[in-house]
């Protein structure tokens, strides 16, 4: 029987911590929303600004002229950094029977969760029409930013069927392209990542898979490693399958650029953490006869540029 001593639980809580790290960081390489996502570091801040959201200036002829110089964007865009924890409860008596490798799964599936619960959240800022840096809705018929045209990112389908889908992807591109930046300049951009809901995942995958007149069916989608929302890429595209999409024939195209040029926001004030507490003889431990094991972070996300994304409608 192991005896449960205040050594022994910091011991323990140093190999859950390596533990939580090692999964952490390999459910990390399969997850699709870093790749999506500006991050950015806000240590001991409860705040991060970003009013250089916009467009720079233009270049000009200054060979007979001074330079004009603007300062940076009009939007005073901040995000909060939000808590996050989950926590998981240990009985005294399984550590006493060295029942260790009972703990060891729940504290990887901690890691698993840490990892997976950001794709959570920035799909959920979709589904709900979160606010852009502008803060407007970032889907909307009527946005105007700067000097640029009229900003249409809500645009009607024809519909859900393969060749509908293949044709709506070029319409939807040649509108983006078209959105102007701050200084009233067409910014070129093109969709390179999709947002299907399930249902629409054959279709999408069919879409970007078939030839011109070709009527063999094509293969399903391929498998992921990760459960929950996914992400597979075809003919140069990548498609996110978000099951948290309530509206079956709506769907959502984005420009994923640089680490600068990205639809999605990730902030971090505080890493994840695996906490607990190592004093066995404490009032509460001993009463409930039971450790507190917690995954603790502080972060947040956000959506960034409207120009970035589109939604198309289907009825």
């Amino acid at each position: 029987m192991a005896v449960v001593t205040s050594d022994f639980l910091a011991g323990l809580l140093t190999q859950y911590r390596a533990l939580f790290e090692r999964e952490f960081r390999a459910a990390m390489q399969g997850q699709w929303w870093p790749n999506v996502s500006m991050r950015f570091e806000t240590p001991g801040q409860a705040t991060g600004s970003y009013n250089w959201l916009g467009t720079v200036p233009k270049l000009e002829d200054v060979s007979h002229k001074t330079v004009a110089i603007s300062g940076l964007g009009s939007f005073n865009f901040s995000l909060a950094n939000a808590e996050f924890q989950a926590a998981i409860e240990v009985e005294r008596m399984a550590i006493e029977r060295d029942k260790l490798g009972l703990i060891s799964p729940r504290v990887s599936q901690l890691g698993l969760e840490a990892a997976r619960y950001p794709a959570e959240q920035l799909c959920n800022l979709v589904l709900n029409n979160a606010n852009g840096f502008d803060g407007a809705a970032f889907f909307a018929n009527t946005r105007v930013i700067g000097e640029s045209a009229n900003i249409d990112n809500i645009q009607t389908g024809t519909g859900v069927t393969v060749a509908q889908i293949q044709a709506d992807i070029g319409t939807m591109n040649g509108v983006m392209q078209l959105y102007q930046d701050d200084k009233g300049r067409p910014e070129g951009r093109k969709i390179n990542t999709f947002m299907v809901p399930t249902a629409l995942e054959v279709a999408f995958w069919q879409a970007l898979n078939r030839t011109a007149g070709d009527n063999v069916v094509s293969p399903i989608p391929p498998q992921s490693i990760n459960a929950g929302i996914t992400m597979w890429a075809a003919s140069g595209y990548n498609v996110i399958v978000n099951p948290y999409l309530t509206d079956v024939n709506d769907w959502y195209g984005f420009f994923v650029g640089g680490p600068a040029e990205r639809p999605f926001l990730y902030q971090v004030e505080l890493p994840y953490v695996i906490e607990s507490d190592t004093n066995p003889n404490s009032r509460e431990n001993i009463i409930n006869r039971k450790f507190l094991y917690s995954c603790y972070g502080r972060w947040n996300v956000a959506l960034t540029d409207p120009r970035f994304g589109i939604k198309v409608t289907n009825t």
